[in-house]
């Protein structure tokens, strides 16, 4: 029936600091509210359908989607599946440092082609799209069922590398290259179509 993409809220670091893989906290107390954000889950599954419930939640390991995680989950009787697949992408070397104190000698050329370089001892893009397509994919049978929204709560990259398999377009991992923006605690609904595809019915609900 839906698939329901959530970004977590916002973190407690340094306005232009890298952080993919690093386990960072979250704002306190948190930036939108987890009850804002439960709330609005409900609105949501309002319009998806009058039977809409959720029937299962999935999320990345890292504290700042899982933490939300839980507690949408409690909220509709679930339990929590983690997947690593739904990571933010791994930025290596970069991890917790400013974007202004990476040497433009490491940054630019990994900015001219996120899809083929990686950070030092971080992936790169196209290996972030090819484990996010595969539990995407994944994905696609349960969220079909009738009645049945499932829950995924995790990051801004590949919660766009499923978004980009939706609307068409390959996301890079380069916010600044974003053709769109996903809110902290925005909730994105992804239609299951026949065949295995995807149709966007709300972004940053």
């Amino acid at each position: 029936m839906a698939l329901i993409l959530v970004r977590h809220t916002r973190v407690d670091l340094p306005a232009g600091t890298c952080y993919g893989h690093a386990d960072v906290p979250l704002l306190q107390p948190h930036d939108p509210p987890f009850d804002g954000v439960g709330q609005r889950l409900r609105t949501l599954l309002a319009r998806i359908g009058v039977d809409a419930r959720v029937g299962a939640v999935v999320c990345s390991p890292l504290s700042r989607a899982r933490l939300l995680a839980q507690h949408l989950a409690a909220d509709h009787g679930q339990t929590v599946a983690v997947d690593p697949r739904w990571m933010e992408l791994h930025f290596g070397a970069w991890e917790g440092r400013r974007w202004d104190d990476i040497p433009r000698v490491e940054s630019d050329p990994w900015a001219a082609d996120t899809h083929h370089r990686a950070p030092p001892g971080g992936e790169t893009q196209n290996a972030l799209i090819a484990r996010v397509q595969a539990a995407l994919a994944a994905l696609h049978a349960p969220a079909s069922q009738p009645g049945q929204a499932v829950l995924v709560v995790a990051h801004a990259g590949p919660l766009r590398v499923a978004l980009g398999a939706a609307q068409g377009w390959v996301a890079s991992a380069d916010p600044q290259q974003a053709p769109v923006s996903l809110d902290f605690g925005g909730l994105t609904w992804l239609d299951p179509q026949p065949g295995g595809g995807w149709a966007l019915r709300a972004l940053n609900a």
